[in-house]
């Protein structure tokens, strides 16, 4: 008869071997999938980095922190909005076609109720930093119907008639003067003849 002490050791034996390959499988299954996942991350680091050196594709948004072109993050606030449409007149219609958003959009941005994109705030920070003739000329280009009305300017007969009519009051003035001092001593002499008498 066997020695039951050692049939036991060897059956234990076999099945740790058994248990030890059944794991070393899963390890092996594990280190593939995290190899193919660390490859798929690299590659998506790749794509991220390309289109932050080119200008982003029309239509194409991205989720990506909008930045000034130093770097900086940009800010936005609604009042922002506010303040850039009545400093320039632009129209909440024209500012929209800018920015390739629709008016009802820009209205929500003003009010609060909604947020821009990364990439929208992005553009409208440019739109902040180009100077009125420039920002004039692409309403011009993009919204032609949208110009805001030029500042009608004071008619020539109003300024002159403005400038003669501080003339007239200085020259009142000029003559004013001489006449109260000439009645100052008319008085005075009256009161040295009664002191006279």
């Amino acid at each position: 008869m066997p020695d039951f002490k050692q049939t036991f050791q060897e059956e234990v034996r076999r099945l740790a071997r058994k248990e030890l390959k059944a794991l070393d499988e899963k390890i092996n299954e594990q280190k593939k999938t995290i190899n193919a996942l660390l490859k798929r991350i690299g590659e998506l680091e790749k794509k991220q980095a390309v289109p932050a050196a080119a200008p982003a594709a029309p239509g194409k948004q991205t989720d990506a922190p909008a930045q000034d072109a130093k770097g900086r993050k940009a800010r936005f606030s609604p009042k922002s909005i506010v303040k850039f449409r009545k400093k320039y007149a632009i129209s909440q219609k024209a500012l929209a076609l800018l920015l390739d958003v629709t008016p009802f959009t820009v209205s929500h941005w003003e009010i609060g109720k909604n947020r821009p994109r990364p990439v929208q705030i992005e553009a409208f920070s440019a739109l902040t930093k180009l100077g009125k003739r420039k920002l004039l000329a692409l309403v011009a280009e993009k919204a032609p119907g949208e110009l805001p009305a030029p500042k009608a300017k004071a008619p020539a007969k109003k300024k002159a008639a403005a400038t003669a009519k501080r003339g007239r009051k200085a020259a009142a003035k000029k003559a004013a003067a001489p006449a109260q001092a000439k009645k100052a001593p008319a008085k005075a002499a009256p009161a040295k003849a009664a002191k006279a008498n």
